[in-house]
C-alpha cells in the first residue's frame, strides 16, 4: 500500500482549524512540515493511505483514541530538570517566602503543560529542600495521555537529569539497569499529574485556587485569542496575591492586564492583581 507521500496546504488548513478547535493550539503554516511528518506517521500506522480517509476518522470520532494519539505526537516536548534557573531562584529566594510571611501554611502549585513531569518533580524538590516544614502540593497537567503517563512513571534519560545539583541527585534518583534515572516512588508525595485540555482549564477537576502556576514554553503553541482565554482562567484560578511563571522568551504583553510584572535577576515574574 502506498500512503499519501505529503499533504497539500488545503488538506493542512483543514487539519490546522481542526486542531485549533478542539485544543486551542494554532500551528502557522509554517509548521506544516513538523506536523505533516507526524500525521503521516499516524497514517502509516493506521493503514490508510489517504488523507482524506485519516482526516474523516478524526473529525466524526469513529476512532476517538485517535484525537489523543495525534494530540500526543504533535505535542512531545524536549525538557530538562532545572530549566532557567533564574526563575526557579525567585520562586525559591522570593515567591514562597513572600507567600509564607503572608500567612500560607500550604502551598499549591501548578504546571501547566507538565510534558513528562521534569519541571513539576524540580519544583518538588526545591520546596522540600528549602521550605522543609511547609505543607505543598504540585499539580503537573498535560494534555497528552502518553507524557503523562511517562511523568507518572518518573523515568528519565541522562540528558534530562544533566542540571541536577549533585547532591540532590544522589537523594531524589535510582540508576536503572538501562541506564535510565529514577524519581525515588518513596519521595513523591505531594506531586500529582492529571490529564486536562487548557481549553477546558476552568472545567478540570483540580485542587484549586493555586499560589503558583508555571507554564513554560506552552502557550507558544496557541494564537493570540486563545491565549488570552487560557490566562483569563489561569487568573480566575489564582489565589489572591498568587504568581504566574512564563518562559524567558514569553509575555504577557497585549495578552492579560490582570497581572503585575515583577523583575527579579534575569527574570521576570507575574503577580495577581487583587
Amino acid at each position: 500500500m502506498a500512503i499519501q507521500e505529503n499533504i497539500s496546504l488545503e488538506e493542512y488548513k483543514k487539519l490546522q482549524d481542526f486542531i485549533y478547535k478542539k485544543s486551542g493550539m494554532f500551528f502557522p503554516v509554517s509548521r506544516k512540515g513538523y506536523i505533516e511528518k507526524r500525521v503521516l506517521k499516524r497514517m502509516e500506522a493506521l493503514r490508510f493511505d489517504k488523507f482524506d480517509t485519516y482526516f474523516n476518522i478524526l473529525k466524526k470520532e469513529i476512532l476517538r483514541t485517535e484525537i489523543i494519539n495525534l494530540f500526543n505526537v504533535i505535542t512531545i516536548n524536549e525538557t530538562f530538570f532545572f530549566r532557567d534557573i533564574p526563575q526557579l531562584k525567585a520562586l525559591k529566594n522570593h515567591i514562597i517566602p513572600e507567600l509564607i510571611k503572608n500567612g500560607k501554611k500550604s502551598i499549591n502549585i501548578l504546571s501547566a503543560g507538565c510534558s513528562s513531569g521534569e519541571e513539576a518533580h524540580t519544583i518538588a524538590i526545591i520546596m522540600k529542600e528549602n521550605f522543609p516544614k511547609i505543607s505543598f502540593t504540585v499539580t503537573g497537567i498535560d494534555i497528552s495521555d502518553l507524557v503523562i503517563a511517562k511523568a507518572k512513571r518518573a523515568e528519565y534519560s541522562e540528558y534530562a537529569v544533566r542540571f541536577i545539583p549533585k547532591n540532590y541527585f544522589e537523594k531524589y534518583f535510582t540508576k536503572l539497569e538501562n541506564g535510565n534515572f529514577k524519581y525515588k516512588d518513596e519521595l513523591k508525595r505531594g506531586i500529582d499529574f492529571k490529564k486536562v485540555n487548557l481549553v477546558e482549564f476552568d472545567k478540570a477537576n483540580l485542587r484549586k485556587p493555586f499560589d503558583v502556576i508555571f507554564c513554560r514554553y506552552v502557550l507558544i503553541y496557541f494564537d493570540k485569542e486563545s491565549k488570552k482565554g487560557v490566562v483569563k482562567s489561569f487568573y480566575n484560578n489564582t489565589a489572591k496575591s498568587g504568581y504566574f511563571i512564563m518562559g524567558n522568551s514569553e509575555s504577557l504583553f497585549s495578552v492579560s492586564e490582570d497581572y503585575q510584572m515583577l523583575h527579579f535577576p534575569s527574570a521576570i515574574i507575574y503577580k495577581r492583581r487583587d
